[in-house]
């Protein structure tokens, strides 16, 4: 019996060396994004594209609005077909604007992974460099965590000096 006591924790032993070894690295991804330049250049594609998907949307709008206008504005000795064939237009400036729209949050979103992507790849990577360079077990975001019992540093100076930043 008192061998079997020996034995388990001889084979413990080792199992709890192990866990007092875990070394946890919490990082600020946002901090360190918006400090890019790249972050900056992506963003202000995105807003000029933005801006054009804006711009385009109100010319549509008020186009429909002068025949929305025009519409109300017959008078009273039009014939019903024309009504008809002009609310019918309308109807089908409504569905265009609609699908443009949709159209346009599609190619948003699209642009928006396209831009960014590069960007948060190189902090990965230089997220992924630290943890290897400092033997840290995990790293984690800063803002995720809301507990942790062992020690903890914050490698995010050391992330944004790999990636040339102050």
């Amino acid at each position: 019996m008192l061998k079997k006591i020996v034995l388990a924790i001889m084979l413990a032993l080792p199992m709890l060396a192990g866990a007092q070894t875990i070394k946890i690295g919490l990082v600020d991804t946002n901090t360190i994004l918006t400090s890019l330049p790249d972050t900056k250049t992506a963003q202000d594609k995105i807003n000029a594209l933005s801006k054009d998907f804006q711009d385009q949307d109100s010319k549509f709008m008020a186009a429909l609005q002068k025949k929305m206008e025009d519409f109300q504005n017959l008078p009273e000795t039009t014939p019903q077909a024309t009504k008809e064939a002009l609310a019918k237009e309308i109807q089908a400036d409504q569905q265009k604007i609609l699908e443009f729209e949709q159209n346009a949050q599609s190619e948003m979103q699209k642009a928006q992974e396209r831009e960014m992507a590069p960007v948060i790849n190189k902090v990965r990577d230089a997220i992924q460099a630290v943890g290897r360079e400092g033997n840290y077990t995990v790293v984690q975001e800063l803002g995720a965590v809301l507990y942790y019992g062992a020690p903890a540093e914050d490698i995010t100076p050391a992330v944004k000096a790999k990636l040339g930043l102050k």
